[in-house]
């Protein structure tokens, strides 16, 4: 697993390096697409993982003679399978240790790469196949980006108007309170002084800038935005003398606008207001500032930038009673009001408004997603047969004669109605996080409690910063250090039990080394030398480490943090109580944490099945007829759930032992026909392929 930042979102799924790129169209696309047309590939994991440098740099794969960018490979995975979704990681996409850095380009830079990668991959293509591949997308695919934060240097007015250098004039254009709305959501870097006293001659140049994290969703942001996009700029409708450009549907999507809810209740805290006013307020100015968005979008459209918009975000799964709830009728609401704005508020409307998706986390766990979904696939009238279009409409699009006419839920629900013309005949509603399961919707807040400021970290817990990750993982099966294949963690479990084959073997050699019996038999002839001593110290220290990893292994919930621990903890612990370790000592040390990152990993990947299985026990597939169900142990996970926030869950899942957890949850949700899109993020164009096996699996179904 490669682990991706919170405010993305995207988790990957777990594959055997072996795999390989499929070479040719055939053998993806003769299967019916129905459910990998809802697959959505991420690439926020490669923000983090790969160098910023350019795409030619970065070769993984090749089509003929040509190298690809790891993202155009994943990318001709995806188009040889029927897949032609794509999302553009979030900005700024900033280099770990960076100072000021050039937030302009730190702004665009996942928008670059994204669009030269995907050039790449539709020219080898067409190469491949003169186009059929192409020709059966219908000749178009989809890229969606997420607008709202970015990176930007602190200077007031006149210090940016000193600046001289050409980048630095460029960070001045989006420096921090440059937009109205903008809201400091985090320092990224707390700058550099040059140290020069007031009218002294030392060079200035040394000074940096701090830089902050804001997140802006103005109409004056969105469209500063996307008119200086290098994405939008490649891929427009059309160029400026007319001509229709390589055809690509460009969505953009107001990332987060519950961020203007914590914004706006960091600053007004102080007012003598009750909570519930409070609140009330807060998400009135978060309507404001989603409606300017929209307004900008609808503009945006009318100029040929984008095809639509939408909205991305983590409090459309969050309970209502939740601060950083938002409505998906606030949704439709603010689309309605930009709509009108832009185009008028006469009675003789023709014409919709262009939004064209709502994007939420959701998965077997945070199920608060999905009834979400049905709830907008309700209110457009649409069933999983219809493959989108607007169907009859509910209930919710019928007036009540028992409604109280001063709620102003009420009043907003008489609205849409009275408004279904303006908004779009149907919504593309699609799932992020499928495989990451956050407690409380990873906002670090409980519900009705507050924020979670815990910093525990050695892998017995699940938090804001380590979330539950819906994974089986592969480990090796065979004898430690012989050539051998690798194993899921699921198959392995059914084979061997709760440990690897190698771990008891391995942790009694390792205990055996650092017994320093030698030392002690020499002890009972001698005084021990300085050096002696420190040895023997540090077995013992060695020893009780490991003893200890040993005992709470079956406490392990959490890989990620498990490995935070190590590097953190447990190696600064190694090479401070040992001034260098002999070879053979070493190698002995690194055979220990490799066996026991494994059973780790079967811990954990065990443990998050218990969970999700709740009661059931006792069968290995779905064609058994051995099943049983424990009531106690269902009411046991059924607390821990409710604990970590994740909502009811009556009875558990029947997930089978031979199916790996991020196939059971990919299944899950693409089944789901109120889903219309599943994001999922890849590293590698294995993960591609699993994907497709997963939509492939539940098509069949």
């Amino acid at each position: 697993y490669v682990g991706s930042r919170q405010s993305i979102g995207c988790c990957i799924v777990s594959l055997p390096p072996r795999c390989r790129l499929i070479s040719s169209t055939s053998a993806l696309c003769t299967a019916d697409n129905k459910h990998r047309e809802k697959l959505h590939i991420g690439f926020s994991s490669l923000s983090n993982t790969l160098p910023f440098d350019e795409p030619s740099n970065n070769s993984q794969g090749k089509v003929g003679d040509k190298e690809l960018d790891p993202r155009a490979s994943i990318m001709l995975t995806a188009l040889r399978g029927g897949v032609s979704s794509f999302d553009c990681p979030a900005s700024p996409l900033l280099e770990k240790n960076t100072v000021q850095s050039n937030c302009w380009l730190a702004n665009r830079q996942s928008e670059i790469n994204i669009g030269n990668a995907f050039d790449q991959a539709w020219e080898a293509l067409l190469e491949e196949d003169d186009g059929e591949a192409i020709r059966a997308m219908d000749n178009s695919a989809t890229i969606s980006m997420r607008c709202g934060y970015r990176a930007a240097v602190v200077l007031s007015e006149e210090q940016a108007n000193d600046v001289k250098d050409d980048i630095a004039i460029d960070d001045c254009q989006e420096r921090e309170g440059k937009f109205h709305g903008d809201a400091r959501v985090n320092i990224l870097f707390a700058g550099k002084d040059n140290n020069a006293d007031e009218g002294d001659d030392t060079d200035k140049s040394s000074f940096q800038p701090p830089v902050a994290l804001v997140h802006n969703l103005s109409q004056e942001y969105v469209l500063h935005s996307l008119r200086t996009s290098p994405l939008f700029e490649k891929y427009k409708l059309h160029d400026k003398n007319g001509t229709e450009k390589k055809r690509l549907n460009l969505i953009s999507l107001a990332h987060n606008p519950e961020t203007q809810i914590a914004a706006y209740l960091m600053n007004n805290h102080q007012q003598n207001l009750s909570k519930t006013q409070l609140i009330q307020n807060a998400r009135n100015y978060m309507k404001e500032a989603l409606k300017s968005a929209f307004i900008g979008y609808e503009i945006a459209v009318t100029e040929g930038l984008i095809d639509g918009y939408g909205v991305d975000s983590n409090g459309l799964s969050l309970p209502s009673s939740h601060d950083m709830h938002l409505s998906w009728r606030d949704v439709l609401e603010c689309s309605v009001d930009a709509y009108l704005e832009v185009h008028g508020k006469g009675k003789n409307i023709n014409g919709r408004t262009s939004l064209k998706t709502i994007r939420l986390p959701s998965n077997v766990l945070e199920t608060r997603g999905l009834g979400v979904a049905n709830e907008i696939c309700s209110f457009f009238g649409m069933s999983g047969d219809n493959n989108g279009e607007g169907g009859t409409s509910s209930e919710e699009g019928r007036p009540s004669f028992t409604e109280d006419q001063s709620d102003p839920n009420v009043q907003q629900r008489q609205k849409l109605r009275k408004m279904r013309n303006v908004l779009p005949s149907s919504i593309d509603v699609n799932v992020t996080r499928p495989l990451t399961a956050y407690p409380n919707g990873g906002t670090g807040w409980e519900d009705g409690v507050g924020p979670n400021n815990s910093t525990e970290s050695d892998g017995k817990k699940i938090d804001a910063k380590h979330p539950v990750r819906i994974l089986d993982y592969l480990i090796e099966s065979g004898p430690i250090g012989q050539p051998g294949e690798l194993s899921w963690t699921n198959l392995h479990y059914k084979k061997f039990g709760r440990r690897p084959s190698a771990y008891m073997p391995v942790m009694n050699a390792v205990l055996s080394h650092f017994d320093a019996d030698a030392i002690l038999e020499a002890s009972k002839e001698r005084e021990l030398t300085v050096e002696e001593r420190e040895t023997l110290d540090g077995c013992k220290l060695l020893r009780d480490m490991i003893h200890d990893l040993d005992a709470s292994l079956d406490t392990m919930k959490s890989f990620a943090a498990y490995e935070e621990y190590l590097v953190n903890v447990a190696v600064p612990l190694i090479y401070g109580s040992f001034e260098e370790l002999d070879e053979e000592s070493a190698a002995m040390l690194q055979l220990f944490f490799r066996v026991h990152g494994m059973a780790v990993r079967m811990v954990v990947a065990r443990w998050t099945r218990e969970m999700l299985m709740g009661g059931w026990v006792g069968f290995e597939s779905l064609d058994e007829e051995k099943k049983e169900f424990d009531k106690e142990k269902d009411e046991k996970m059924a607390k821990v759930r409710n604990i970590l926030g994740f909502g009811e869950l009556s009875g558990g899942y029947n997930i089978p032992e031979d199916t790996t957890l991020q196939e059971f949850a990919l299944t899950n949700l693409l089944q789901e026909s109120a889903v219309r899109g599943v994001v999922i993020g890849c590293s590698r164009p294995e993960h591609v392929l699993e994907a497709v096996k997963a939509a492939d699996i539940s098509n069949s179904l």
